[in-house]
């Protein structure tokens, strides 16, 4: 009770310190909050994108195809091989395309064999497609997932960048509630060597201003919070509205990423408040 009470009596002792650092806090939580669920977000439209990613195998006309459809499982990087064999591929045409199904009575099947293979990854897809054109029986391979692979390639350049975005916001942040926290304690200086003479423990020294700088994060956080989350809840629901494919998060993830930021806000003020006071004591011994 004693290290909040003093925790804050030092933020209303420095109003302007403690309203600029939590203000510069609330900034970089909020962009590191929308980052997030930005990165978060491109990583389920890019995990939808490579759930359908496949590979068409067409087989010779006379192939074996259990044998061929084997040969294509064994080959690395296969996830999964889906068989449609030519009466099946016709039906599926048929269906979609009505007059098909007239013409097939006067006309041979002209479909081939296919195979429908999907790849463990995006990133193999190039060298797979070499691969599988090289196993006997099959006539061509064809691929038309271009769009997916440069997606991938987008989204991890645009990952990267967003990361070292977070990594800056929260060394601004963490180095903001530090300078807040040594401005108190030189406000203290006189009261803190008296406490010392006097045999208080370095934990009820230091516990204040842990307490300060858990503080000063935690409003930021929840600030930020309050801006992020209903910023993202819209620009989701727009692009909803225009594309109704795109996966987005649900309230279950926006819960999960605000209580990652709480635990975020905790960390830097606590360790930064730890750190200020630890070194000004080692300075006093």
């Amino acid at each position: 009770m004693y290290a909040l009470r003093e925790a804050l009596f030092a933020i209303v002792r420095h109003p302007v310190s403690s309203l600029a650092t939590l203000t510069t806090a609330a900034v970089s939580f909020t962009l590191l909050l929308l980052s997030g669920l930005f990165l978060w977000n491109l990583d389920r439209v890019v995990g939808a994108a490579e759930q359908e990613l496949l590979i068409a195998v067409f087989l010779e006309p006379g192939a074996d195809l259990e044998a061929t459809a084997q040969a294509v499982r064994n080959t690395p990087e296969v996830a999964a091989v889906r068989v449609i064999p030519k009466e099946e591929a016709l039906a599926e045409l048929a269906r979609d395309q009505p007059w098909v199904a007239e013409v097939a009575k006067l006309v041979e099947n002209p479909l081939p064999d296919t195979l429908l293979v999907t790849p463990q990854s995006a990133e193999a897809v190039a060298g797979l497609v070499q691969r599988l054109g090289t196993i006997p029986g099959v006539a061509g391979v064809e691929y038309g997932g271009r769009l997916t692979l440069e997606l991938v390639r987008l989204a991890r350049g645009i990952r990267i960048g967003a990361l070292v975005l977070v990594f800056m916001l929260i060394l601004n942040t963490f180095f903001s509630v530090m300078g807040t926290i040594r401005l108190s304690i030189e406000s203290r200086r006189d009261e803190l060597e008296v406490m010392q003479l006097v045999g208080a423990t370095r934990g009820m020294i230091l516990l204040p201003f842990v307490f300060e700088g858990f503080l000063l994060t935690l409003g930021a956080a929840v600030l930020a919070a309050a801006v992020a989350i209903p910023v993202y809840r819209y620009l989701s629901g727009e692009l909803v509205r225009f594309y109704p494919f795109v996966p987005t998060l649900a309230p279950a993830d926006l819960l999960l990423a605000t209580e990652g930021l709480f635990l975020l806000a905790f960390l830097l003020g606590a360790v930064g408040g730890w750190l200020s006071s630890r070194a000004r004591l080692r300075e006093a011994a």
